[in-house]
């Protein structure tokens, strides 16, 4: 399911993430932490212990070695990968090219 929809190669990671969850008024319906499992130039996987309402806006808040990366991005897809654990793929839809930068710093092939 999330192979046959990526746009970008996805690089193997494993960050700690903050989100700010949207519901459809725009108010934020949930904070977290969570992990990516994969990270590309057009979006991040990532998994938590709540599911995600595909075409919620999330705002993130990547830590990486040294710096932070900030962006907004919507769900695409979801899926239960175990009993309260889910995956689920984020586009981006806001990314600064300041941030790009930082996120290419630490995987310098996010750029193919």
């Amino acid at each position: 399911m999330f192979e046959k929809e990526r746009k970008s190669t996805r690089l193997e990671s494993d960050l700690f993430i903050s989100y700010r969850l949207f519901d459809k008024n725009d108010r934020v319906c949930e904070e977290g932490m969570a992990k990516t499992r994969d990270i590309s130039k057009s979006g991040v996987a990532l998994e938590n212990r709540s599911d995600f309402e595909v075409g919620s806006r999330v705002e993130l808040t990547i830590a990486l070695s040294e710096e932070l990366v900030k962006a907004d991005a919507v769900v695409r897809n979801s899926k239960t990968i175990g009993e309260n654990d889910y995956l689920m793929g984020l586009e981006f839809t806001t990314l600064s090219d300041e941030d790009f930068d930082k996120l290419r710093a630490e995987f310098p092939e996010i750029s193919t």
